[in-house]
């Protein structure tokens, strides 16, 4: 039975490996970065030896920090170099053909080199290993340029997108103040006011008619609005706040505000505010109405009545408990994926606003 020699030293065992005569050498492992790399490449470049490198290459994996691609891509750069990707590599293996090759836990990393816990052996012949070596470069992925390109792109974009989502995800969100009940529209059917079918699309068409917008409730989301403009930043709609504040203080401001605008629909003064818009969109609907009251057909009924009577029923719908109860204010929290290109690319924009300077950046992931 062969007895194997420990190795404890891996940094320097692995340079003296490299520093023997061969005439290939593989390097396999899960992990490499640029400074393990470093340390190889001047001898690697002086030996001329054919150079074999199988390795764990994916665009998590390199985003992640496990593999530095700009090392990968040195290694490449080397006439007689080759690398390949095994997706499930975990073994780490250094040898040299003809010569001796280290089997051990220490991946091509400085970390990993100079952990003082890998555990390493020498195998005398490395024509042992060959076997396996070769069987697993068959079933590695030959990646093509263009492959090359898209892991290039894919983790920059990958690695970007994280990092600012660990500068931004600690802090806080995005929020947007929205009014619901605001607005509120109404389909008009020309058949309401005695239009003949024959002529529609002649004289008059259904029409979409906006019938009020409440101004205490534009207040209140103003107000609201002020109140996030002044704890972070205004971006397309869209308020920048630490999530402290919003975690905190942002529900008990935003409950006291609805609160408020409640109260204030209800009393009697917000009750007279509603009559007057109701009144200004009544002129502007019977202004409206006005246009295709040459084509009504009233009967018996005189037209101005008959307009009169349909405002009226209009009217009458907005002013209906369900909806007032309908009226307020809302918000959101606005998540955006920090993998999608044109999110990292928003959030790159936003980044050069000075105003920056003073805020902290807040992100949901």
């Amino acid at each position: 039975m062969r007895m194997t020699k420990p190795v404890r030293f891996h940094r320097t065992a692995l340079v003296n490996l490299l520093n023997t005569s061969w005439d290939e050498m593989w390097l396999v492992s899960p992990r490499i970065d640029a400074a393990a790399v470093a340390l190889l490449l001047p001898v690697l470049k002086a030996s001329g030896g054919r150079v074999r490198v199988l390795t764990h290459l994916d665009v998590s994996w390199a985003a992640a920090g496990e593999v530095d691609l700009a090392a990968v891509q040195a290694l490449r750069d080397l006439p007689g170099c080759e690398v390949r990707h095994l997706a499930d590599l975990e073994a780490c293996i250094y040898a040299a053909l003809p010569g001796k090759a280290l089997v051990t836990s220490a991946p091509l990393t400085m970390a990993g080199l100079d952990g003082s816990h890998a555990c390493g052996t020498w195998v005398d012949d490395s024509r042992e290993l060959l076997p396996d070596l070769e069987a697993w470069w068959g079933e590695a992925a030959v990646l093509t340029e263009s492959d090359w390109a898209d892991l290039a792109v894919g983790t920059s974009l990958r690695m970007e997108a994280r990092s600012l989502g660990e500068e931004i995800g600690r802090l806080g969100s995005f929020v947007r103040v929205s009014v619901r009940g605001s607005r509120r529209s109404r389909r008009l059917d020309p058949r309401e006011y005695g239009v003949p079918v024959g002529l529609w699309g002649q004289a008059v068409r259904p029409v979409e008619v906006a019938l009020y917008r409440l101004d205490e409730v534009v207040r209140a989301k103003d107000e609201l609005e002020a109140v996030l403009a002044e704890r972070g930043l205004e971006w397309r709609g869209y308020y920048l706040v630490p999530r402290s504040f919003l975690d905190r203080e942002w529900p008990r401001i935003f409950a006291a505000r609805n609160k408020r605008l409640r109260e204030r629909l209800l009393s009697p003064e917000g009750r007279e505010d509603l009559k007057r818009q109701l009144a200004e969109a009544r002129r502007e609907l019977e202004a409206f109405f006005g246009e295709i009251y040459p084509r009504a057909e009233t009967g018996d009924v005189p037209a101005e009545v008959w307009i009169r009577n349909q405002v009226n029923r209009v009217l009458d719908e907005v002013q209906d408990e369900a909806v007032l109860a309908e009226s307020g204010l809302e918000y959101r929290v606005l998540l955006l994926q920090p993998e999608d290109e044109r999110s990292v690319a928003e959030i790159r924009e936003l980044l050069q606003d000075p105003k920056l300077r003073s805020v902290q950046l807040t992100f949901q992931i």
